[in-house]
């Protein structure tokens, strides 16, 4: 009888074995690493513009909703044994300022604290700030600065958002690249959002995605933002 219990407990224990194994990245992709964040968006309620849009504008806070905040951050995709998943990190250190005249974009600059990007999971925000990475501790911080100015005319008073084309030098982890995006742009009452994405491949910019074995980080992935202006 004991036997037959002995045999009876390590064939459970061989299941148990295989099912965790067959379902740990399903598992991982749905407990670990959670969904990602929704794609950065305009909100969706505003009011008509209550400034001119021409003068000197400094990136604030915003709202306190969680989704219409001033905020930055990347987006990747990562293959666990052949389960895909989605990731994000952000954060909400974002400073800059834009200086328009006769409807025309003249300057604008975004500095990023990717010092501060976090996302549910420690261990990959760790990695993350890495040496082996990003290295904030050399690079705190990445930057989009506009290289030519940009005719914003287009972009009505009423609320309703209008997408620009804008070339502007990006910086990240002391590399600078030429990039043009677009940014979808919206004036509500005292302020002007903006809000845009672009599209990176990491070594560009000296970073190498890393790959731990049992999870890989794609090699191209998204930066994206979203931000609040008010008059200076």
């Amino acid at each position: 009888m004991k036997r037959k219990y002995l045999w009876w407990g390590l064939g459970t224990l061989v299941v148990v074995v295989i099912v965790v194994v067959a379902a740990g990245p399903w598992a991982y992709s749905k407990w670990i690493a959670g969904d990602a964040d929704d794609e950065l968006a305009l909100p969706s309620s505003t009011q008509a513009a209550s400034e001119s849009v021409d003068g000197t504008w400094a990136i604030v806070p915003g709202p306190s909703a969680e989704t219409t905040r001033t905020q930055a951050g990347y987006r990747v995709d990562e293959t666990l044994r052949g389960q895909p998943v989605t990731v994000n990190g952000r954060t909400t250190s974002v400073t800059g300022s834009a200086t328009v005249a006769a409807s025309k974009l003249e300057s604008a600059d975004i500095t990023v604290d990717v010092a501060s990007i976090t996302s549910p999971e420690s261990m990959r925000d760790n990695r993350f700030r890495s040496s082996m990475i990003m290295d904030t501790d050399r690079f705190p911080t990445a930057t989009w600065k506009l290289s030519e100015p940009v005719d914003i005319s287009s972009v009505p008073e009423s609320g309703e958002p209008r997408g620009v084309e804008a070339t502007g030098e990006m910086t990240i982890k002391g590399v600078s690249k030429t990039v043009t995006t677009t940014l979808n742009i919206q004036r509500s009452g005292a302020s002007v959002i903006v809000q845009g994405s672009v599209p990176v491949t990491w070594t560009d910019y000296g970073v190498t995605p890393p790959s731990l074995g049992f999870v890989d980080v794609q090699d191209t992935g998204t930066i994206e933002f979203l931000v609040n202006l008010e008059k200076k």
